[in-house]
Protein backbone atom coordinates (compact mmCIF):
# COMPACT_ATOMS: atom_id res chain seq x y z
CA UNK A 1 0.00 0.00 0.00
CA UNK A 2 1.44 3.46 -1.30
CA UNK A 3 1.31 6.46 0.94
CA UNK A 4 -1.48 7.92 -1.98
CA UNK A 5 -3.74 4.67 -0.72
CA UNK A 6 -3.45 5.99 2.97
CA UNK A 7 -4.14 9.18 2.63
CA UNK A 8 -7.38 8.08 0.63
CA UNK A 9 -8.30 5.69 3.48
CA UNK A 10 -8.11 8.29 6.15
CA UNK A 11 -10.08 10.81 4.00
CA UNK A 12 -12.74 8.51 3.31
CA UNK A 13 -12.98 7.92 7.12
CA UNK A 14 -12.81 11.54 7.79
CA UNK A 15 -15.50 12.79 5.41
CA UNK A 16 -17.22 10.58 3.83
CA UNK A 17 -17.46 6.85 5.61
CA UNK A 18 -19.15 7.87 8.70
CA UNK A 19 -22.67 7.22 9.64
CA UNK A 20 -24.27 10.28 10.20
CA UNK A 21 -26.02 10.46 13.63
CA UNK A 22 -24.21 7.96 15.39
CA UNK A 23 -24.09 7.51 18.73
CA UNK A 24 -21.37 9.46 20.19
CA UNK A 25 -18.01 7.04 21.35
CA UNK A 26 -17.82 6.75 25.22
CA UNK A 27 -15.98 9.18 26.99
CA UNK A 28 -15.07 11.40 24.38
CA UNK A 29 -16.69 15.15 25.03
CA UNK A 30 -14.73 17.16 22.13
CA UNK A 31 -17.24 20.22 23.28
CA UNK A 32 -15.54 21.11 26.34
CA UNK A 33 -15.34 24.62 27.72
CA UNK A 34 -17.18 26.88 29.89
CA UNK A 35 -20.41 25.51 31.98
CA UNK A 36 -20.15 21.90 31.33
CA UNK A 37 -22.68 20.79 33.46
CA UNK A 38 -25.12 18.07 33.11
CA UNK A 39 -22.88 15.04 33.12
CA UNK A 40 -24.91 12.15 35.21
CA UNK A 41 -23.19 10.70 38.06
CA UNK A 42 -23.26 8.86 40.67
CA UNK A 43 -26.24 10.04 43.18
CA UNK A 44 -25.98 10.69 47.50
CA UNK A 45 -22.92 12.25 47.89
CA UNK A 46 -21.38 14.25 50.63
CA UNK A 47 -22.89 17.81 50.36
CA UNK A 48 -20.08 20.66 50.71
CA UNK A 49 -20.30 23.92 50.58
CA UNK A 50 -17.80 26.63 50.36
CA UNK A 51 -16.71 30.27 49.12
CA UNK A 52 -14.29 31.58 45.91
CA UNK A 53 -12.27 34.72 45.74
CA UNK A 54 -10.00 36.32 43.61
CA UNK A 55 -6.44 36.99 45.68
CA UNK A 56 -7.39 40.47 46.48
CA UNK A 57 -10.28 39.57 48.71
CA UNK A 58 -13.23 40.69 46.29
CA UNK A 59 -16.08 38.48 44.41
CA UNK A 60 -15.56 36.89 41.71
CA UNK A 61 -16.93 38.45 38.28
CA UNK A 62 -19.32 35.29 37.52
CA UNK A 63 -20.27 32.42 38.74
CA UNK A 64 -17.71 29.77 38.91
CA UNK A 65 -18.38 26.34 37.97
CA UNK A 66 -17.39 24.37 40.97
CA UNK A 67 -14.94 21.26 39.87
CA UNK A 68 -14.62 17.72 41.73
CA UNK A 69 -11.63 16.29 40.37
CA UNK A 70 -10.95 12.65 40.64
CA UNK A 71 -7.91 11.24 39.13
CA UNK A 72 -7.30 14.19 36.81
CA UNK A 73 -10.98 13.74 35.59
CA UNK A 74 -13.15 16.67 36.20
CA UNK A 75 -16.65 16.86 37.23
CA UNK A 76 -18.85 19.47 36.88
CA UNK A 77 -20.83 19.95 40.14
CA UNK A 78 -22.55 23.10 39.80
CA UNK A 79 -22.18 27.10 40.27
CA UNK A 80 -21.62 29.69 42.80
CA UNK A 81 -23.61 32.21 43.42
CA UNK A 82 -23.26 35.51 41.93
CA UNK A 83 -21.00 36.41 45.45
CA UNK A 84 -18.75 33.11 44.78
CA UNK A 85 -20.65 31.51 47.79
CA UNK A 86 -21.50 27.75 46.44
CA UNK A 87 -23.45 24.65 48.08
CA UNK A 88 -23.39 21.10 46.20
CA UNK A 89 -23.91 17.55 46.65
CA UNK A 90 -21.49 15.78 44.82
CA UNK A 91 -22.48 13.33 42.55
CA UNK A 92 -25.83 15.06 41.70
CA UNK A 93 -25.71 16.88 38.43
CA UNK A 94 -27.72 19.77 36.72
CA UNK A 95 -29.93 17.60 33.70
CA UNK A 96 -31.36 20.54 32.64
CA UNK A 97 -30.16 21.41 29.22
CA UNK A 98 -30.57 25.06 29.20
CA UNK A 99 -30.01 26.57 32.44
CA UNK A 100 -26.27 25.12 32.03
CA UNK A 101 -25.22 23.54 28.62
CA UNK A 102 -23.28 20.62 28.13
CA UNK A 103 -19.86 19.94 26.91
CA UNK A 104 -21.51 18.78 23.32
CA UNK A 105 -24.85 18.30 23.43
CA UNK A 106 -26.43 15.77 21.01
CA UNK A 107 -26.75 16.52 17.74
CA UNK A 108 -29.17 15.38 14.88
CA UNK A 109 -26.25 14.62 13.13
CA UNK A 110 -22.49 14.35 13.56
CA UNK A 111 -19.90 16.85 12.20
CA UNK A 112 -17.95 14.40 9.83
CA UNK A 113 -16.29 11.51 11.38
CA UNK A 114 -13.87 12.51 13.61
CA UNK A 115 -15.43 16.16 14.40
CA UNK A 116 -18.62 14.44 15.53
CA UNK A 117 -20.08 17.17 18.37
CA UNK A 118 -20.75 14.44 21.10
CA UNK A 119 -22.44 14.24 24.51
CA UNK A 120 -20.18 13.05 27.57
CA UNK A 121 -20.77 9.77 28.57
CA UNK A 122 -22.04 8.70 32.39
CA UNK A 123 -18.98 9.38 34.50
CA UNK A 124 -17.94 6.22 36.69
CA UNK A 125 -19.01 6.13 39.95
CA UNK A 126 -17.59 8.53 42.80
CA UNK A 127 -14.48 7.06 44.92
CA UNK A 128 -16.18 6.07 48.31
CA UNK A 129 -13.85 7.58 50.61
CA UNK A 130 -12.48 10.27 47.70
CA UNK A 131 -9.52 9.19 47.42
CA UNK A 132 -7.73 11.21 44.63
CA UNK A 133 -10.00 13.92 44.93
CA UNK A 134 -10.13 17.64 44.89
CA UNK A 135 -12.06 20.52 44.97
CA UNK A 136 -11.65 23.27 42.83
CA UNK A 137 -13.35 26.43 40.56
CA UNK A 138 -13.48 26.97 37.39
CA UNK A 139 -13.89 30.66 35.52
CA UNK A 140 -11.89 31.49 32.14
CA UNK A 141 -9.00 33.73 33.11
CA UNK A 142 -8.43 32.36 36.20
CA UNK A 143 -6.78 29.45 38.18
CA UNK A 144 -7.89 28.04 40.96
CA UNK A 145 -6.53 27.04 44.53
CA UNK A 146 -7.83 23.58 45.19
CA UNK A 147 -9.06 21.87 48.11
CA UNK A 148 -8.04 18.10 48.61
CA UNK A 149 -11.06 15.93 49.60
CA UNK A 150 -9.25 12.53 50.29
CA UNK A 151 -10.95 10.99 52.99
CA UNK A 152 -13.48 13.14 53.71
CA UNK A 153 -16.77 11.54 55.76
CA UNK A 154 -20.25 12.36 55.41
CA UNK A 155 -20.01 13.39 58.95
CA UNK A 156 -17.06 16.03 58.33
CA UNK A 157 -18.07 19.36 58.29
CA UNK A 158 -19.47 20.32 54.73
CA UNK A 159 -17.60 23.65 55.21
CA UNK A 160 -14.50 23.34 52.57
CA UNK A 161 -13.61 27.05 53.10
CA UNK A 162 -12.43 29.33 51.19
CA UNK A 163 -10.60 28.77 47.32
CA UNK A 164 -9.01 31.56 45.58
CA UNK A 165 -8.99 32.34 41.65
CA UNK A 166 -5.55 33.93 40.37
CA UNK A 167 -5.99 35.93 37.58
CA UNK A 168 -4.13 34.80 34.37
CA UNK A 169 -1.88 37.75 32.58
CA UNK A 170 -2.05 36.05 29.35
CA UNK A 171 -6.03 35.77 29.34
CA UNK A 172 -7.56 38.92 27.26
CA UNK A 173 -11.07 37.49 27.13
CA UNK A 174 -13.65 38.46 29.62
CA UNK A 175 -16.91 36.55 31.02
CA UNK A 176 -18.47 39.57 31.85
CA UNK A 177 -19.37 41.78 28.66
CA UNK A 178 -19.05 45.16 28.94
CA UNK A 179 -22.43 45.92 27.21
CA UNK A 180 -24.20 44.85 29.93
CA UNK A 181 -23.66 47.53 32.20
CA UNK A 182 -24.83 50.16 29.35
CA UNK A 183 -27.91 48.50 28.89
CA UNK A 184 -30.89 50.34 29.15
CA UNK A 185 -33.25 49.61 31.68
CA UNK A 186 -36.41 48.40 30.05
CA UNK A 187 -33.54 45.79 28.25
CA UNK A 188 -32.13 44.76 31.45
CA UNK A 189 -35.66 43.95 32.68
CA UNK A 190 -36.39 41.79 29.91
CA UNK A 191 -32.72 40.39 30.09
CA UNK A 192 -33.46 39.60 33.88
CA UNK A 193 -37.06 38.17 33.16
CA UNK A 194 -35.25 35.77 30.32
CA UNK A 195 -33.47 34.26 33.25
CA UNK A 196 -35.95 34.11 35.12
CA UNK A 197 -37.77 31.98 32.70
CA UNK A 198 -35.31 29.34 31.90
CA UNK A 199 -34.78 28.95 35.61
CA UNK A 200 -38.57 28.19 35.93
CA UNK A 201 -38.12 25.68 32.48
CA UNK A 202 -39.91 27.49 30.15
CA UNK A 203 -36.95 28.38 27.13
CA UNK A 204 -40.04 29.61 24.36
CA UNK A 205 -40.29 32.82 27.43
CA UNK A 206 -37.09 33.36 27.22
CA UNK A 207 -36.36 33.71 23.96
CA UNK A 208 -39.63 35.84 23.95
CA UNK A 209 -38.06 38.53 26.76
CA UNK A 210 -34.45 37.55 25.38
CA UNK A 211 -35.49 39.21 21.57
CA UNK A 212 -37.33 41.90 23.31
CA UNK A 213 -33.83 42.85 25.84
CA UNK A 214 -31.89 42.86 21.76
CA UNK A 215 -34.90 44.60 20.32
CA UNK A 216 -34.42 47.53 23.06
CA UNK A 217 -30.31 47.51 22.80
CA UNK A 218 -29.14 45.61 19.68
CA UNK A 219 -25.65 45.56 21.13
CA UNK A 220 -26.52 43.93 24.49
CA UNK A 221 -23.75 40.79 23.87
CA UNK A 222 -25.14 38.50 26.86
CA UNK A 223 -28.53 38.65 25.47
CA UNK A 224 -27.92 37.67 22.28
CA UNK A 225 -25.51 35.20 23.67
CA UNK A 226 -28.38 33.73 25.83
CA UNK A 227 -30.59 33.84 22.85
CA UNK A 228 -28.12 31.67 20.80
CA UNK A 229 -28.37 29.20 23.35
CA UNK A 230 -32.02 28.46 23.93
CA UNK A 231 -31.94 28.67 19.96
CA UNK A 232 -28.80 25.56 20.05
CA UNK A 233 -30.58 23.88 22.79
CA UNK A 234 -33.95 23.70 20.40
CA UNK A 235 -32.05 22.33 17.75
CA UNK A 236 -32.13 25.76 15.55
CA UNK A 237 -28.75 25.93 14.63
CA UNK A 238 -29.01 29.02 12.22
CA UNK A 239 -30.70 30.93 14.18
CA UNK A 240 -28.45 29.95 17.46
CA UNK A 241 -25.27 30.66 15.09
CA UNK A 242 -26.80 33.91 14.12
CA UNK A 243 -26.85 35.27 18.02
CA UNK A 244 -23.82 34.05 18.29
CA UNK A 245 -22.16 36.12 16.02
CA UNK A 246 -24.12 39.10 16.92
CA UNK A 247 -23.09 38.79 20.65
CA UNK A 248 -19.54 38.79 19.15
CA UNK A 249 -20.17 41.64 16.67
CA UNK A 250 -21.36 43.79 19.99
CA UNK A 251 -18.40 42.39 22.06
CA UNK A 252 -15.24 41.20 20.72
CA UNK A 253 -13.83 40.45 24.66
CA UNK A 254 -17.04 38.29 25.30
CA UNK A 255 -15.54 34.89 26.01
CA UNK A 256 -18.76 32.56 26.04
CA UNK A 257 -20.44 33.23 22.58
CA UNK A 258 -17.41 32.46 20.70
CA UNK A 259 -17.18 28.49 21.71
CA UNK A 260 -20.65 28.01 21.30
CA UNK A 261 -20.18 29.82 17.76
CA UNK A 262 -17.68 27.36 16.59
CA UNK A 263 -19.37 24.28 18.18
CA UNK A 264 -23.03 25.18 16.09
CA UNK A 265 -20.69 26.20 12.75
CA UNK A 266 -18.66 22.57 13.10
CA UNK A 267 -22.07 20.73 13.72
CA UNK A 268 -22.88 22.74 9.94
CA UNK A 269 -19.36 21.55 8.79
CA UNK A 270 -19.04 25.41 8.21
CA UNK A 271 -14.85 25.07 8.50
CA UNK A 272 -13.29 28.15 7.33
CA UNK A 273 -15.64 30.03 9.73
CA UNK A 274 -14.65 27.22 12.28
CA UNK A 275 -11.43 27.50 11.98
CA UNK A 276 -11.72 31.66 12.02
CA UNK A 277 -13.65 31.33 15.42
CA UNK A 278 -11.21 28.93 16.99
CA UNK A 279 -8.25 31.05 16.88
CA UNK A 280 -10.05 34.07 17.90
CA UNK A 281 -10.94 32.06 20.77
CA UNK A 282 -7.23 30.80 21.50
CA UNK A 283 -5.99 34.33 20.98
CA UNK A 284 -8.63 35.27 23.72
CA UNK A 285 -8.07 32.61 26.42
CA UNK A 286 -5.01 30.08 25.29
CA UNK A 287 -5.85 28.54 28.48
CA UNK A 288 -9.49 27.14 29.50
CA UNK A 289 -10.41 26.42 25.62
CA UNK A 290 -8.65 23.00 25.27
CA UNK A 291 -11.06 22.18 22.75
CA UNK A 292 -10.63 25.20 20.86
CA UNK A 293 -7.80 23.77 19.31
CA UNK A 294 -9.41 20.48 18.90
CA UNK A 295 -12.09 22.18 16.52
CA UNK A 296 -9.17 24.08 15.21
CA UNK A 297 -7.18 20.79 13.91
CA UNK A 298 -10.60 19.05 12.78
CA UNK A 299 -11.15 22.31 10.62
CA UNK A 300 -7.74 23.06 9.22
CA UNK A 301 -7.83 18.93 8.47
CA UNK A 302 -10.71 19.45 6.66
CA UNK A 303 -9.67 22.45 4.90
CA UNK A 304 -6.27 20.18 3.80
CA UNK A 305 -3.92 22.62 5.96
CA UNK A 306 -2.17 19.18 7.11
CA UNK A 307 0.73 21.90 8.98
CA UNK A 308 -2.09 24.18 10.82
CA UNK A 309 -4.05 20.90 12.00
CA UNK A 310 -0.48 19.06 13.00
CA UNK A 311 0.06 22.50 15.51
CA UNK A 312 -3.59 22.31 17.09
CA UNK A 313 -3.86 18.66 17.44
CA UNK A 314 -0.45 18.94 19.47
CA UNK A 315 -1.88 21.27 21.82
CA UNK A 316 -5.21 19.30 21.64
CA UNK A 317 -3.24 16.27 22.72
CA UNK A 318 -1.40 17.96 25.36
CA UNK A 319 -4.16 20.11 26.94
CA UNK A 320 -7.44 17.11 26.83
CA UNK A 321 -5.99 14.06 25.74
CA UNK A 322 -7.87 12.15 28.87
CA UNK A 323 -10.91 13.83 28.52
CA UNK A 324 -11.61 13.90 24.80
CA UNK A 325 -9.37 10.59 23.27
CA UNK A 326 -10.50 11.80 20.01
CA UNK A 327 -7.88 14.55 19.67
CA UNK A 328 -5.16 11.96 19.28
CA UNK A 329 -7.04 9.83 16.64
CA UNK A 330 -7.12 13.27 14.87
CA UNK A 331 -3.49 14.13 15.36
CA UNK A 332 -2.83 10.86 14.28
CA UNK A 333 -5.21 10.90 10.90
CA UNK A 334 -3.30 14.50 10.12
CA UNK A 335 0.19 12.48 10.85
CA UNK A 336 -0.51 9.57 8.47
CA UNK A 337 -1.92 11.85 5.87
CA UNK A 338 1.60 13.77 6.23
CA UNK A 339 3.47 10.56 5.73
CA UNK A 340 4.29 10.11 9.73
CA UNK A 341 2.94 6.89 9.82
CA UNK A 342 4.91 5.19 12.75
CA UNK A 343 3.56 8.17 15.25
CA UNK A 344 0.45 7.97 13.33
CA UNK A 345 -0.09 3.94 14.15
CA UNK A 346 0.62 4.89 17.93
CA UNK A 347 -2.13 7.45 18.27
CA UNK A 348 -4.88 5.42 16.71
CA UNK A 349 -4.12 2.65 18.67
CA UNK A 350 -4.07 4.69 21.87
CA UNK A 351 -7.83 5.78 20.33
CA UNK A 352 -8.91 1.87 20.36
CA UNK A 353 -7.51 1.21 23.58
CA UNK A 354 -9.03 4.48 25.09
CA UNK A 355 -12.16 3.93 23.46
CA UNK A 356 -12.79 0.23 22.63
CA UNK A 357 -16.78 0.53 22.20
CA UNK A 358 -16.67 3.35 20.25
CA UNK A 359 -18.89 2.67 17.03
CA UNK A 360 -16.63 3.18 14.39
CA UNK A 361 -14.29 0.73 15.93
CA UNK A 362 -14.77 -1.56 12.78
CA UNK A 363 -13.51 1.66 10.70
CA UNK A 364 -10.52 2.04 13.12
CA UNK A 365 -9.39 -1.06 13.03
CA UNK A 366 -9.41 -0.62 9.41
CA UNK A 367 -6.85 1.93 9.54
CA UNK A 368 -4.34 0.61 11.50
CA UNK A 369 -4.12 -2.48 9.53
CA UNK A 370 -3.65 0.04 6.98
CA UNK A 371 -1.14 1.66 8.82
CA UNK A 372 0.80 -1.36 10.31
CA UNK A 373 0.87 -2.62 6.22
CA UNK A 374 2.47 0.44 5.17
CA UNK A 375 5.00 0.54 7.87
CA UNK A 376 5.96 -2.85 7.55
CA UNK A 377 6.47 -2.81 3.63
CA UNK A 378 4.10 -5.90 3.56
Amino acid sequence: MNLASIRAVFTCALLACTLAGAQAPKNVSPAGGVNPTNIPTSTGGAALSGKFVLDDGTAPPDRVRVELVCNSMPRPQGFSDDKGNFTIQLGISNLDPLSDLTYGTPNSRAAGGAGSITAPSDMDTLPKDLTGCELRGALPGFRSGVTPLTAHRRLDSSDVGTIVLHRLSNVQGLTVSATTTMAPEAARKSYEKGLDALKKHNPDDAAKEFRKAVDAYPSYAAAWYQLGRVNEAKSRWKDAADAYRKSIAADGKYLYPYERLYLVTAHDELWPEVRDVTAKTIALDPVDYPNAYYFSALANLNLNDMDAGEKSAREAVRLSLATNPRAGYVLGVILARKGNLPEALQLIRGYLQAVPNSVEVDMVKQQVVALEKMTTGK
